[in-house]
C-alpha cells in the first residue's frame, strides 16, 4: 500500500510481547489490601479478584454496557490510594483510571490466565501496571495536598494561578501535537498512526491518552478552585465536568 511505503510502518513488535515474571504478577497484580472487596460478580466463591482480573473483566463488561458495582469501584479506589470515605467526591479519579487509554508506545495483551499486561514497544518491557496508573494516583495526591489545610488562602491563590498557566500551556501543546497525528491503514488492514512533524508511526493511537491526561489536569484544577470558592476562567462549570471533555474533543475531533 502506498501509505505504508511513504509513511513508514511501525515495527512489528506485538508478537514479542511476553507477560512479566510470575513473581511480579503475584506481588503487583493484587490489590493493596487482603480481600479488598473486588469480588467475582458471579458470586462463585473465588474470593477477591486481582486488580488485573478486575480491570480485564471491567473492560469486557463495559463493552456490553455494564459497569462495576459500587463496592468494586470503592475497592479499586483504595488500591489507587484514594480514601472513598473522606474524599468521596474524588471517586471520579478511580472511574477515569479504569477507562484510561494507552500512550502510543504501549500495547495491551492478556496472558494465559486472562490477566491484562502492558508491553512497551520501545523498551520491550512488560508491566502488570497500566502506564497511566501513577498519573491518577498523583492527581489524587495533588488535590488532597492542596485542600489539606497546609496552604494559606494566599498560597492557594498563588498555586491556582500557577496550575492554571500550566494547564493552559498543556492545552496549547496538546492541540498542536494532536493535529500532527493522522490515521492510516497498512496492507493487512491494520490501523496505524503517523506524526507528520516527528515523522514517526505507531500502532496505538496516541491522541486519546494525551486528551485523557489533559482532562485530568483540567478537572483537578477545577476541583481545587471549587475548594477555594473560586472560578477558573476558561474551564467548564463546576457542576458539569463533561464539558471539559467536549471542549477537548472539539479541538481534536474523533478522539472520545
Amino acid at each position: 500500500m502506498v501509505f505504508g511505503l511513504k509513511l513508514g510502518l511501525p515495527k512489528a513488535t506485538k508478537a514479542s510481547a511476553e507477560p512479566p515474571e510470575k513473581s511480579k504478577a503475584e506481588s503487583s497484580a493484587r490489590s493493596s489490601s487482603k480481600g479488598a472487596g473486588v469480588n467475582d460478580r458471579s458470586g462463585g466463591g473465588k474470593g477477591a479478584l486481582t486488580v488485573n482480573e478486575f480491570v480485564a473483566r471491567t473492560k469486557r463488561y463495559r463493552e456490553r454496557g455494564l459497569e462495576p458495582t459500587k463496592p468494586e469501584l470503592i475497592a479499586y479506589a483504595r488500591y489507587l490510594g484514594i480514601d472513598p470515605i473522606t474524599d468521596g467526591d474524588l471517586m471520579w479519579i478511580a472511574d477515569e483510571a479504569l477507562a484510561a487509554p494507552l500512550p502510543s508506545e504501549w500495547t495491551e495483551h492478556h496472558d494465559s490466565a486472562d490477566r491484562v499486561f502492558y508491553y512497551n514497544v520501545q523498551t520491550h518491557a512488560s508491566s502488570w501496571t497500566h502506564p497511566l496508573e501513577q498519573l491518577h494516583r498523583d492527581t489524587y495526591k495533588s488535590i488532597v495536598h492542596f485542600r489539606g489545610g497546609d496552604l494559606s488562602k494566599e498560597d492557594q491563590t498563588v498555586e491556582l494561578d500557577r496550575l492554571k498557566r500550566k494547564c493552559e500551556e498543556a492545552e496549547r501543546d496538546s492541540v498542536k501535537e494532536l493535529q500532527a497525528w493522522s490515521e492510516h491503514t497498512d496492507e493487512g488492514g491494520q490501523k496505524f498512526f503517523y506524526n507528520r512533524d516527528k515523522q514517526v508511526s505507531v500502532w496505538t493511537d496516541p491522541r486519546p491518552a494525551r486528551c485523557h491526561a489533559l482532562y485530568l489536569q483540567m478537572r483537578a484544577l477545577r476541583d481545587m478552585s471549587k475548594h477555594c470558592g473560586q472560578v477558573v476562567p476558561g474551564l467548564a462549570p463546576m457542576d458539569d465536568p463533561r464539558r471539559d471533555k467536549l471542549r477537548i474533543q472539539q479541538r481534536s475531533p474523533r478522539i472520545f
